[in-house]
């Protein structure tokens, strides 16, 4: 999911709003959009007259601009291929609200107080926003509750229809699996999914149990971006849980483990967000007075994420929980080759070999490292005409002290170009800054810890999850049993 307080692909939750000159600028261009069309709908109106005049048996009369304005809860354009042409130069302060489908776009631009199911669920506040969709947080009048709505693109949910992006069916699968069983609540919760058209074209719709600030979310509160060594070693057990049931319950590797898709769900939430909702309603982006509001179809929307104040005394009310299923692969149907965050990316993923869920493994020991240091294990860029993929797999070497394994034999295509796999990690090493490893990058002057007891089990967990060879990285259930997580809550 893209994240409920930042994007994936992107952290773009709580951006500053643009200047009040720009917005004058977006909202003015908008309007005279909806006129020009108003004036050819109207003059398209006059032709229908000219050629076929009501008559008293022809039904009823049609509305008027007012009515049709305010039509239902989705006050739109009602013209989808006006709406791309006129809107098509301008964007909105967060997504590109002017994309279509056909560009891989398509947002749907909801309103505060817009209703969905028939009333069932009415929107809040915007969360956030991703490359594929938008996230809002809704109350859920049925359940009594607050909910989150992930709102996918008219591109995404044709992905979705056509079998091309599996988002929604792991969903519900993960959301039935075994509900019962401890991981279960370490990843995000489908509670209910529909399906509704706009302008814009057919957008499904994920609601799920709301959560609060992703990992870089929470940095972004902090001094200091590096997290103390206890603090992680919590959140990795968490994050274990959610792998142990997404891999072994579930049959699903979650492919895009990442800070910014490891959220907190505060036990106290419902609460939280009342009080939230209360304290610091929803912002929209401003616009002239002197443009009457019935002219504007609807209002872009600030993000902002649900906050909340840490209580170092209560640990345990936190939960960490693996969200965004959007770019995951059952087991044996993978939809892509190239997988993961670039600098999170699996060495059997570089080099194009079978991969499984060791790459979630890997992901989470380069996310160790990034929290406790506070920068990326990896800085993977070409060198010297050398692909960076081949610097990338250098790195490694450099960071772990291993080798990979049966390279000499081996030639990597990268780019639609063949190499020669040992000939150029060599070139790659010398001819790049070597990197520190691991053991000594994380000692007692660079961590936050409690002393070289819990630094030297923090970096035995992290070497195991960083081996080379996949089938050396230990499963989700096995990890759980290192000493180091006995007394982590």
């Amino acid at each position: 999911m893209i994240q409920q307080g930042v994007s994936a692909g992107g952290d773009h939750a709580g951006e500053n709003p643009m200047s009040v000159g720009r917005i004058m600028d977006w909202v003015e261009a908008r309007c005279d959009a909806i006129k020009s069309r108003e004036e050819e709908e109207d003059e398209e109106e006059q032709k229908e007259k000219e050629k076929d005049p009501p008559t008293p048996q022809s039904g009823p009369k049609p509305q008027s601009r007012t009515k049709r304005q305010q039509h239902l809860a989705h006050n739109v354009p009602s013209s989808p291929i006006q709406t791309r042409r006129t809107f098509k130069a301008v964007r909105g302060p967060e997504e590109d609200l002017t994309s279509t489908a056909d560009e891989g776009g398509g947002y749907y631009p909801l309103r505060i107080s817009e209703f969905f199911e028939e009333g069932r669920y009415v929107i809040t506040r915007k969360l956030g926003w991703g490359g594929h969709s938008s996230v809002w947080l809704a109350r859920d009048h049925k359940e009594d509750r607050h909910v989150a709505i992930k709102v996918l693109t008219a591109y995404a949910s044709k992905e979705i229809k056509e079998e091309r992006l599996a988002e929604l069916e792991l969903l519900r699968k993960v959301a039935n699996a075994s509900p019962l069983h401890r991981g279960a609540a370490h990843v995000i919760r489908l509670f209910h999914d529909f399906t509704f058209e706009s302008f814009v074209g057919q957008h499904v719709c994920l609601v799920t149990d709301v959560l609060s600030y992703n990992v870089p979310g929470l940095q972004s509160q902090l001094d200091d971006p590096r997290l103390p060594l206890r603090f992680i070693l919590r959140l990795t057990r968490h994050v274990l849980k959610g792998l142990e049931y997404l891999h072994d319950e579930c049959d699903v590797i979650h492919a895009d483990l990442k800070p910014g898709n490891i959220l907190l769900r505060p036990s106290d939430l419902d609460n939280i967000v009342t009080r939230e909702l209360s304290k610091d309603p929803a912002r929209m982006y401003g616009f002239s007075k002197t443009i009457p509001p019935d002219l504007i179809p609807f209002h872009p929307v600030v993000s902002a994420p649900i906050h909340f104040k840490l209580n170092a005394g209560k640990p345990v009310e936190l939960h960490w929980v693996i969200a965004d299923l959007g770019h995951a692969h059952l087991k044996g149907k993978h939809l892509s080759k190239v997988v993961q965050p670039y600098a999170l990316r699996a060495p059997e993923v570089i080099l194009g070999l079978e991969w499984g869920p060791a790459i979630d493994i890997w992901s989470l020991g380069c996310m160790m490292y990034e929290f406790a240091i506070g920068s990326w294990l990896f800085h993977p860029e070409a060198v010297d005409n050398i692909p960076r993929d081949i610097v990338h797999l250098a790195q490694m070497t450099q960071r772990t002290g291993q080798n990979h394994d049966d390279v000499g034999s081996m030639r990597c295509e990268i780019q639609g170009n063949q190499y020669d796999l040992e000939d150029m990690l060599k070139r790659a090493t010398a001819g790049s800054a070597e990197l520190t490893p691991i053991e000594s990058a994380v000692n007692g002057l660079t961590v936050h810890s409690n002393g070289a007891d819990e630094i030297s089990a923090f970096v035995r967990v992290m070497r195991t999850f960083l081996a080379l060879d996949p089938t050396k990285r230990p499963r989700a259930a096995e990890a759980l049993l290192d000493p180091a997580f006995k007394d982590i809550l």
